[in-house]
């Protein structure tokens, strides 16, 4: 036996990933089998494509049950990376890369559906296969890098082998007894181990990818030929390699904007099918002509959930037919989302990704070169597809844009519209916007209608909400009887608004006691503002000194933060240019407590934001804390660009770490100071006080090894500096909406400027001309000379 395994062990990693391939398929049962070959054949024909992970991640979420948790988006960026390495059997040589690659696809498509049958291992295995997307190689450049690099092919093979052997013990664990399958082997130790190693090698492909990334710009300013003839013959001939690199040239035109994220966490957020029995979607569905569907609702009533989940419909409508699916979900807090060009760029890219060979179109590229952007990407795609090429396109949050960029955009549309047979699909607010007023009467055969009526699915949502909430022991209840009274109470309050519904349950799960619920059930908040005041009032008691800085950077910042770099912005003291790491939280999620449930973890891009743009324009303007009194937009830049310009004048910023010699310490001697003295990982730092703390009863202890790691992780994260790519991306933005600056600031500002420290390339002609024009306005105009 040992001598097989070292056997194995010493056979290239593409030969033990068609190992893997082969013992899972024979493990299938006969009929499996059958089925099984059947959608290999169906991969190989045709590769999958960004349509087909959206697809099954649908699937997967409709035959667990839709009264479920949505777990699909969870899915896809594994799914995503799955499906690129599957991709690659278009552009390199070997038949036989090709059907392990594909047969790699229809594993993993194989395995989670047998799984849909178990709803709560699904869920345990939908975190992992979330967690480890992270980290998957869902890389655009993939197909011209993979050729270039043994060392790449090498780790990706390593990385699908783990994936492969994954799915095979799901399929095992799917045939176990339902005695055998408690407690059985999808265990969390199991899990963690697949995680680790999946972490692992997708760690070293990104660094390798980094590596062959500087490599080939390096490669294209010395016209190295060599590499260039390596990579012609993997590829097979260089017109393949020329078909690779003319593809991602038109596609990087469009835009790199990932446009996947926003739609995923919308999708989570719940499951509605109202809109299929409605008669306006039918026809605005089987028009083979330009049309227009406007959604219109009430604030938090649900729009945004509403199209997320047709985008979802159309994918599995539409997957006999050969007409693609468009869409874009703008956010109020990622600014480049905001951009008219951005959403048109994105949906150019989706519909031009579709095609394997843009040949065509790229040799378009240099004759269309002084064009202005729209124009380019439409000439792109008249190059491509026919007149009346029928597309749906869904854009949600479009009156978040400003006018001008939601003028430009509807034009822009319609001029679409015109070339090709368009169904555009968008929601607006009641209460915010005439659909006429936002100029879409430009649009092509336009129907208005409000969301459908929704009772039914209030109810749902809130038996799923308490369901969970009880299953968590979130929510706590003496008198079961009390939950019927919750229901009733929240159904005939809600008035339609789901944000409303979520929001009530979440303050009942913080009540302690029966009387206490009882109580709150009949004093509701009337609508979403009345129910922002008193969570902000509620939870200020938490922490009143970070509530209103929190909230004033979570509002303004120009894409969602991760927890480190709000807990690194958090720590600066304006003006004080000594990098201080004693100043950092030790726990940031007890600071977020104090803004209660208006601000969220996302759990899969680990950001922060408001749970609803209505917050932020109830922050803007209606909030006024009695004691620190309202947030304005202007002191709420102004916060963002004293902590960037501080943070970026930290002289830790330029300097190299030293290596430390770390001396024989006896645990006799003092402790105080360590735990606080590193700031890599919470949980970490709390494993290494506990060894610590146990050892102090034995003197002779050394505990260098144990202070070696703690220094180590402290290094670890001061290298880093998590808040500085931030801080070097968004500064212009922050500090054009905050002047005049103070004396201080201001002075630590030119000094940037002086040391060219500030990357003026991250500016477009427009924010650099609206930073000069207010540096005139305020008189700082030395300060961005």
């Amino acid at each position: 036996m040992s001598q097989a395994l070292t056997a194995t062990a010493r056979l290239k990693p593409e030969i033990r990933l068609a190992q893997a391939v082969s013992e899972f398929e024979a493990d299938l049962s006969g009929e499996q089998k059958a089925v099984f070959r059947t959608n290999k054949a169906n991969t190989i024909q045709s590769s999958p494509n960004t349509q087909d992970v959206m697809r099954l991640a649908a699937e997967i979420d409709r035959a667990s049950g839709r009264n479920g948790r949505c777990l699909g988006p969870r899915l896809m960026n594994l799914l995503q990376a799955v499906q690129k390495f599957a991709a690659l059997g278009d552009v390199i040589v070997g038949g036989s890369q090709n059907l392990i690659a594909c047969g790699i696809w229809t594993i993993v498509r194989t395995s989670l559906q047998l799984l849909t049958a178990f709803s709560s291992y699904l869920e345990k295995l939908s975190m992992l296969f979330m967690k480890v997307g992270r980290s998957a190689p869902r890389f655009e450049s993939m197909a011209l890098l993979y050729p270039r690099s043994r060392d790449l092919q090498s780790s990706l093979c390593e990385y699908f082998i783990v994936v492969v052997h994954l799915c095979h013990k799901i399929l095992q664990f799917t045939r176990k007894s339902n005695l055998k399958k408690f407690g059985s082997s999808l265990s969390d130790s199991n899990l963690t181990k697949y995680q680790s190693d999946l972490e692992s090698w997708g760690s070293t492909i990104k660094e390798e990818v980094g590596l062959l990334m500087a490599a080939r710009i390096e490669e294209e300013a010395n016209k190295n030929s060599k590499l260039r003839d390596v990579s012609s013959k993997f590829f097979g001939t260089a017109s393949n390699q020329q078909k690779v690199q003319a593809r991602q040239r038109v596609l990087d035109i469009c835009t790199n904007f990932d446009h996947m994220v926003v739609w995923k966490q919308i999708r989570k957020a719940g499951n509605t099918n109202i809109f299929c029995q409605c008669p306006h979607y039918q026809r605005w569905t089987s028009s083979t002509t330009s049309n227009s569907l406007i959604y219109t609702g009430k604030l938090g009533a649900g729009k945004s959930v509403l199209l997320a989940n047709i985008v979802e419909t159309l994918h599995l409508q539409v997957q006999d037919e050969v007409i693609p699916v468009a869409f874009f979900f703008a956010r109020h807090d990622v600014s480049e989302s905001l951009k008219a060009q951005t959403v048109l760029g994105s949906i150019a890219r989706q519909l031009l990704e579709r095609v394997s060979d843009l040949t065509k179109p790229a040799e378009l590229l240099e004759r269309i070169n002084n064009m202005d952007p729209p124009e380019k990407v439409f000439a792109l795609l008249q190059s491509t597809f026919p007149q009346g090429y029928r597309v749906f396109i869904i854009i949600d949050g479009i009156d978040e844009l400003g006018q001008e960029e939601r003028e430009f955009l509807i034009r822009h549309l319609h001029t679409l519209q015109a070339m090709f047979a368009v169904s555009f699909c968008v929601s607006l607010r009641q209460d915010a916007n005439d659909p006429l007023k936002i100029g879409s009467e430009q649009l092509s055969t336009v129907t208005i209608t409000s969301i459908p009526e929704n009772t039914s699915e209030i109810e749902l949502f809130i038996s799923q909400e308490l369901q969970r909430c009880i299953e968590s022991k979130r929510l706590i209840v003496g008198d079961i009887s009390l939950l019927l009274e919750i229901q009733e109470t929240l159904t005939k309050f809600s008035q339609g608004m789901f944000l409303w519904v979520a929001l009530q349950i979440e303050s009942l799960c913080a009540m302690e006691t029966d009387e206490a619920i009882s109580r709150a059930l009949k004093d509701l908040p009337k609508g979403l503002s009345e129910t922002f005041w008193r969570i902000l009032q509620r939870s200020q008691r938490l922490g009143r000194s970070y509530q209103k800085s929190i909230l004033e950077l979570v509002t303004v910042a120009q894409r969602p933060l991760t927890l480190e770099e709000l807990r690194e912005a958090l720590s600066v003291v304006p003006g004080d240019t000594k990098w201080n790491p004693a100043r950092l939280l030790n726990n940031i999620h007890s600071a977020l407590a104090c803004c209660g449930s208006l601000v969220i973890i996302d759990e899969e891009e680990l950001t922060l934001r408001l749970v609803h743009h209505s917050v932020k324009q109830y922050l803007l303007l209606e909030f006024k804390d009695p004691a620190s009194g309202p947030i304005t937009i202007v002191e709420a830049h102004a916060r963002m660009s004293d902590i960037i310009v501080t943070y970026l004048s930290y002289s830790d910023h330029g300097r190299q770490l030293s290596k430390a010699i770390i001396p024989e310490i006896k645990t006799d001697e003092t402790m105080n100071g360590i735990i606080r003295s590193t700031r890599y990982s919470l949980d970490y730092m709390s494993w290494l006080a506990l060894k610590l703390l146990r050892s102090q009863n034995d003197s002779s202890f050394n505990m260098a090894k144990t202070l070696a790691e703690a220094k180590a992780a402290r290094f670890h994260s001061r290298d880093h500096f998590f808040f500085r790519d931030y801080a070097m991306l968004c500064w212009q933005s922050h500090i054009s909406q905050s002047l005049p600056l103070g004396p201080k600031i201001s002075s630590l500002f030119e000094r940037l400027c002086e040391r060219k420290a500030l990357d003026p390339i991250t500016m477009t002609n427009d924010e650099a001309s609206f930073l000069l024009f207010r540096a005139a306005e305020t008189g700082n105009i030395s300060a961005v000379r």
